[in-house]
Protein backbone atom coordinates (compact mmCIF):
# COMPACT_ATOMS: atom_id res chain seq x y z
CA UNK A 1 0.00 0.00 0.00
CA UNK A 2 1.21 3.51 -1.07
CA UNK A 3 1.86 5.71 2.17
CA UNK A 4 -0.51 8.51 0.96
CA UNK A 5 -3.43 5.85 0.52
CA UNK A 6 -2.58 4.58 4.24
CA UNK A 7 -2.68 7.97 5.46
CA UNK A 8 -6.16 8.84 3.45
CA UNK A 9 -7.47 4.96 4.93
CA UNK A 10 -6.15 6.14 8.42
CA UNK A 11 -8.03 9.38 8.10
CA UNK A 12 -11.02 8.45 7.16
CA UNK A 13 -10.79 5.74 9.92
CA UNK A 14 -10.47 7.90 12.55
CA UNK A 15 -13.07 10.26 11.27
CA UNK A 16 -15.61 7.46 11.80
CA UNK A 17 -14.38 6.83 15.17
CA UNK A 18 -15.13 10.10 16.17
CA UNK A 19 -19.09 10.33 14.50
CA UNK A 20 -19.52 7.28 17.00
CA UNK A 21 -21.79 8.00 19.92
CA UNK A 22 -19.90 6.89 22.99
CA UNK A 23 -20.80 4.07 24.68
CA UNK A 24 -22.23 4.37 28.54
CA UNK A 25 -22.63 1.52 30.69
CA UNK A 26 -25.69 2.46 32.70
CA UNK A 27 -25.01 -0.22 35.26
CA UNK A 28 -22.37 2.07 36.50
CA UNK A 29 -23.77 5.47 37.01
CA UNK A 30 -25.70 6.36 39.67
CA UNK A 31 -29.71 6.73 38.68
CA UNK A 32 -29.30 10.31 39.96
CA UNK A 33 -26.28 11.20 37.19
CA UNK A 34 -28.32 9.99 34.59
CA UNK A 35 -30.83 12.01 35.17
CA UNK A 36 -28.76 15.24 36.00
CA UNK A 37 -26.74 14.43 32.52
CA UNK A 38 -29.84 14.12 30.37
CA UNK A 39 -31.24 17.58 32.27
CA UNK A 40 -28.22 19.18 30.99
CA UNK A 41 -28.24 17.66 27.40
CA UNK A 42 -31.81 19.78 27.06
CA UNK A 43 -31.55 23.23 27.65
CA UNK A 44 -34.87 25.17 27.65
CA UNK A 45 -36.29 26.32 24.46
CA UNK A 46 -36.12 30.13 25.63
CA UNK A 47 -33.10 29.79 27.61
CA UNK A 48 -30.52 32.72 26.78
CA UNK A 49 -27.44 30.91 24.82
CA UNK A 50 -24.00 31.43 26.15
CA UNK A 51 -21.05 33.74 24.86
CA UNK A 52 -19.65 30.54 23.18
CA UNK A 53 -23.15 28.65 22.21
CA UNK A 54 -25.09 30.02 19.13
CA UNK A 55 -28.49 28.31 18.10
CA UNK A 56 -29.73 29.03 14.30
CA UNK A 57 -32.54 31.02 15.86
CA UNK A 58 -30.25 33.27 17.84
CA UNK A 59 -29.32 36.54 16.21
CA UNK A 60 -25.79 37.35 16.31
CA UNK A 61 -25.01 40.83 16.14
CA UNK A 62 -20.54 41.66 15.69
CA UNK A 63 -18.75 44.54 15.19
CA UNK A 64 -15.77 43.43 13.45
CA UNK A 65 -13.34 45.75 15.04
CA UNK A 66 -10.40 47.40 12.98
CA UNK A 67 -6.82 47.46 13.31
CA UNK A 68 -7.15 50.00 16.70
CA UNK A 69 -10.26 48.47 17.78
CA UNK A 70 -10.91 45.18 19.18
CA UNK A 71 -14.83 44.85 18.00
CA UNK A 72 -17.90 43.43 20.04
CA UNK A 73 -20.17 40.59 19.65
CA UNK A 74 -23.73 40.21 21.20
CA UNK A 75 -26.38 37.31 20.75
CA UNK A 76 -29.50 37.52 21.72
CA UNK A 77 -31.96 34.75 22.35
CA UNK A 78 -35.87 34.15 21.42
CA UNK A 79 -37.19 35.93 24.52
CA UNK A 80 -34.94 38.94 23.92
CA UNK A 81 -32.19 37.89 25.95
CA UNK A 82 -28.65 39.05 25.25
CA UNK A 83 -25.41 38.06 26.09
CA UNK A 84 -22.67 39.86 25.06
CA UNK A 85 -18.76 40.39 24.55
CA UNK A 86 -16.31 43.18 24.15
CA UNK A 87 -12.82 43.93 24.83
CA UNK A 88 -13.88 44.86 28.39
CA UNK A 89 -15.58 41.59 29.14
CA UNK A 90 -18.80 40.19 28.96
CA UNK A 91 -22.04 40.62 30.12
CA UNK A 92 -26.18 40.07 29.90
CA UNK A 93 -29.20 41.30 30.15
CA UNK A 94 -32.67 40.93 28.67
CA UNK A 95 -33.82 43.82 26.16
CA UNK A 96 -37.06 45.83 26.58
CA UNK A 97 -39.64 43.92 25.07
CA UNK A 98 -40.62 47.00 22.26
CA UNK A 99 -36.97 46.93 21.22
CA UNK A 100 -36.21 43.55 20.64
CA UNK A 101 -40.07 43.24 18.97
CA UNK A 102 -38.68 46.10 16.79
CA UNK A 103 -35.22 44.01 15.85
CA UNK A 104 -36.97 41.20 15.52
CA UNK A 105 -39.77 42.90 13.00
CA UNK A 106 -37.27 44.52 11.56
CA UNK A 107 -35.23 41.47 10.73
CA UNK A 108 -38.15 39.15 9.50
CA UNK A 109 -39.16 42.22 7.30
CA UNK A 110 -35.45 42.21 5.10
CA UNK A 111 -35.32 39.26 5.30
CA UNK A 112 -33.67 37.19 3.54
CA UNK A 113 -30.64 39.17 4.92
CA UNK A 114 -27.95 38.30 2.94
CA UNK A 115 -29.68 40.30 -0.07
CA UNK A 116 -30.00 43.48 1.63
CA UNK A 117 -28.24 46.27 -0.78
CA UNK A 118 -25.06 47.70 1.25
CA UNK A 119 -24.30 51.62 -0.23
CA UNK A 120 -20.66 50.94 -2.47
CA UNK A 121 -18.19 52.57 -1.84
CA UNK A 122 -18.59 52.06 2.12
CA UNK A 123 -16.17 54.91 3.45
CA UNK A 124 -14.40 54.30 6.45
CA UNK A 125 -11.28 55.60 7.97
CA UNK A 126 -8.62 52.67 7.43
CA UNK A 127 -7.21 52.22 10.94
CA UNK A 128 -11.03 52.91 13.05
CA UNK A 129 -13.55 51.56 10.24
CA UNK A 130 -15.61 48.95 11.66
CA UNK A 131 -18.32 46.75 9.72
CA UNK A 132 -21.53 45.42 11.25
CA UNK A 133 -23.21 42.47 10.39
CA UNK A 134 -26.47 40.59 11.83
CA UNK A 135 -27.07 37.12 11.26
CA UNK A 136 -29.82 34.22 12.40
CA UNK A 137 -28.61 30.61 11.64
CA UNK A 138 -27.21 31.16 8.50
CA UNK A 139 -28.52 33.80 6.91
CA UNK A 140 -25.91 37.31 7.32
CA UNK A 141 -26.64 40.62 6.45
CA UNK A 142 -23.90 42.37 4.56
CA UNK A 143 -22.13 45.31 6.61
CA UNK A 144 -25.06 47.64 7.95
CA UNK A 145 -22.33 50.47 8.21
CA UNK A 146 -23.55 51.82 4.96
CA UNK A 147 -27.26 50.18 4.38
CA UNK A 148 -28.82 51.21 1.08
CA UNK A 149 -31.91 50.74 2.04
CA UNK A 150 -35.12 51.76 4.41
CA UNK A 151 -34.93 47.83 5.84
CA UNK A 152 -31.42 47.97 6.35
CA UNK A 153 -31.42 51.15 8.15
CA UNK A 154 -33.75 49.80 10.33
CA UNK A 155 -32.05 47.24 11.75
CA UNK A 156 -28.93 49.58 11.98
CA UNK A 157 -30.97 51.84 14.18
CA UNK A 158 -32.00 48.93 16.04
CA UNK A 159 -28.18 47.81 16.74
CA UNK A 160 -27.53 51.30 17.89
CA UNK A 161 -30.29 51.12 19.98
CA UNK A 162 -28.86 47.63 21.62
CA UNK A 163 -25.49 48.65 22.03
CA UNK A 164 -26.61 52.08 23.98
CA UNK A 165 -28.88 50.07 25.92
CA UNK A 166 -26.08 47.02 26.92
CA UNK A 167 -23.34 50.29 27.02
CA UNK A 168 -21.19 48.81 24.62
CA UNK A 169 -18.39 50.46 22.81
CA UNK A 170 -15.65 49.86 20.79
CA UNK A 171 -12.00 49.34 23.39
CA UNK A 172 -8.76 50.28 21.76
CA UNK A 173 -6.27 46.91 21.23
CA UNK A 174 -4.45 48.46 24.14
CA UNK A 175 -6.90 48.43 26.63
CA UNK A 176 -8.74 45.43 26.10
CA UNK A 177 -8.12 41.84 25.74
CA UNK A 178 -9.23 40.42 22.41
CA UNK A 179 -12.62 38.17 22.12
CA UNK A 180 -13.05 34.52 22.48
CA UNK A 181 -14.00 32.62 19.23
CA UNK A 182 -17.57 31.85 18.57
CA UNK A 183 -18.95 28.77 18.99
CA UNK A 184 -15.96 27.08 20.67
Amino acid sequence: MKPITAIVLLSFAALAACNKPAEQNSQSAAPAQVADQSAAATPAADAAPQPAMVTTTAIVITNSGATNLIGWRITIGTNGEASYVSGEGSGSATLPADLFAKLRGDIDAAKPLAKLPQEQPCVKPMSFGTSIFVAVGGDRSPDLSCPNNDAGQAIKDDVDQIVTFLKIRNVPRSEGKELPPQNQ
